[in-house]
């Protein structure tokens, strides 16, 4: 059954295109769900930088600064979790009565 995402052609230098079809092999998926999953990735990074760009471009630049600092510290969150896991560790919901 053919998907409804929206498609996107893209050019690629020689040596993205050879990073990601090596990083494809090893992996042995293909290299567009290899893309895929890099951009999935970067979901939160991509609107940030577009919540950055859109304050700079309105001349808006502390509100760029306060999105660039949530940026920063939601990646530095990010890594502490990823080496820190026992420290964040989820809250327990409270038992029903």
């Amino acid at each position: 059954m053919p998907t409804k995402k929206p498609r996107m052609a893209l050019t690629l230098p020689d040596d993205v295109n050879e990073a990601i079809h090596e990083l494809a092999a090893a992996l042995g998926t293909p290299a567009t769900k290899v893309v895929t999953e890099l951009l999935q990735e970067m979901v939160p990074q991509l609107q940030g930088m577009a919540k950055v760009s859109r304050a700079l471009k309105a001349g808006k630049h502390a509100a760029a600064k306060t999105a660039m600092r949530h940026m920063m510290g939601d990646a530095m969150a990010e890594i502490m979790v990823e080496q820190q896991p026992d420290m964040f560790k989820p809250k327990r919901k409270a038992a029903k009565p």
